[in-house]
């Protein structure tokens, strides 16, 4: 791909441009990190002249499914490395059967809880479609799934609940999932509905404006926004004994508040890919500081509930939304590919992650039967997060 972008003289920006994706997306389809989905490939054969190289390239790479292996490579692969593949084949599937399909069998969403009966909302369907972009999307036609999502947007911009309250979080995660398998959409458009998404509330909230951060960054590293967002994160944080981390939240009046592992784990992931594009200090030192504490604690890594309670739009009342967090997926995902951390603080918190796993559906659930999209989404990012910084780790399932 860099090669025929080169032949015709274009930067990374020139052509993501040209196709209507952002050049973070072309730089990772680049670099090999991610594959561009057949539609983009197919753009990109017209845009580049290639003669559907592209597209018959992407479309190898991705039937190299574990059933497709012949023996030799099989044999040739690292037994880890082999299983964690096949976990990833069946979760896809798996995530597949239970996607809602409209009446013409065309994919419409999922559902944030996948074995409930309700219509699939944009948040759920934001996250299934990152988790296969993570196991590598197979059977499903992922255009159909960017256009319904885009149809969910509300009509003043952004993404809501079905409340119509504003979700921050929602925006975030329909923005992220359509600008990494390509849109139409511009980057300052999605930038501007990220903005007009963030309310006072969400500058009180961690979990807010980490994945606001996280989305904003992929759109634009070196936006204004971006810069906003760091200010904002790192000022969330409390003191606990002389360490600033962060906390579930910050408001005033609260009694006793305790340092949250997820929170501070998940505004790691947020600020360390931040880092590589500004020579900020004060992001090192937060990142480091917090990277210490995550591995000299010693918990569970399980989940905590956290409740987010905004006014209705007409500002007569308020609604409660009840946000789980799968603080194990987010401690590898912290932790993973950081010098010095050791092996077995990673291995401890995969332990967890895994015995979360159901083997029989393929999917990640709670005790209590619940199957969250997103459990199963923030739980194969840190299983490919573990696994390129892991050489020989037990990243695979316990017993293979």
């Amino acid at each position: 791909m860099k090669r025929l972008r080169q032949a015709v003289g274009e930067t990374q920006a020139q052509s993501a441009q040209a196709i209507g994706v952002s050049r973070a997306n072309l730089a990772q389809w680049e670099t090999g990190k991610y594959l561009p989905s057949v539609h983009n490939a197919r753009r990109l054969d017209e845009h580049l002249r290639a003669e559907s190289l592209l597209v018959r390239l992407v479309v190898a790479a991705r039937s190299r499914g574990p059933r497709r292996q012949s023996a030799d490579t099989r044999a040739n692969t690292a037994e880890t490395a082999g299983s964690l593949t096949t976990v990833f084949h069946q979760v896809g599937e798996a995530m597949v059967s239970y996607l809602v399909r409209d009446a013409d069998g065309r994919p419409h969403g999922w559902r944030h809880n996948l074995q409930n009966d309700k219509h699939p909302t944009a948040l759920g369907t934001a996250y299934g479609i990152r988790a296969l972009l993570e196991v590598g999307e197979p059977y499903v036609d992922l255009g159909a799934l960017g256009e319904s999502l885009l149809a969910m947007q509300a009509p003043q911009g952004g993404w809501m609940s079905r409340s119509g309250s504003n979700r921050p979080e929602a925006t975030a995660a329909a923005l992220d999932a359509l600008f990494r398998m390509g849109t139409t959409l511009s980057a300052d458009d999605g930038l501007a509905m990220l903005d007009e998404s963030l309310d006072d509330f969400a500058r009180t909230r961690p979990y807010l404006l980490s994945s606001a951060l996280q989305t904003a960054r992929r759109l634009r590293p070196d936006s204004a926004l971006v810069d906003r967002l760091v200010d904002d994160l790192l000022a969330a944080r409390l003191r606990f004994d002389g360490v600033p981390l962060w906390p579930e939240k910050v408001e005033s009046g609260l009694f006793q508040p305790e340092p949250s592992v997820a929170h501070t784990a998940r505004a790691v992931v947020a600020l360390r890919g931040v880092g590589h594009n500004r020579d900020r200090d004060d992001i090192r030192v937060a990142s480091d500081t917090a990277i210490d504490w995550l591995v000299d604690r010693i918990h569970p890594d399980d989940g905590v509930t956290e409740e987010l309670i905004r006014p209705t739009p007409d500002g007569e009342g308020t609604t409660r939304v009840f946000v789980r967090h799968f603080t194990s997926a987010l401690v590898v995902q912290a932790l993973s590919g950081v010098p010095d951390v050791p092996a077995s603080r990673i291995h401890s918190a995969l332990n967890t992650l895994w015995s979360r796993y159901n083997r029989e559906i393929s999917l990640w659930a709670w005790g209590n039967g619940d199957l969250p999209v997103w459990m199963t989404m923030d739980s194969v990012i840190a299983l490919r997060s573990a696994a390129l910084a892991l050489a020989a780790s037990p990243v695979s399932p316990p017993g293979d």
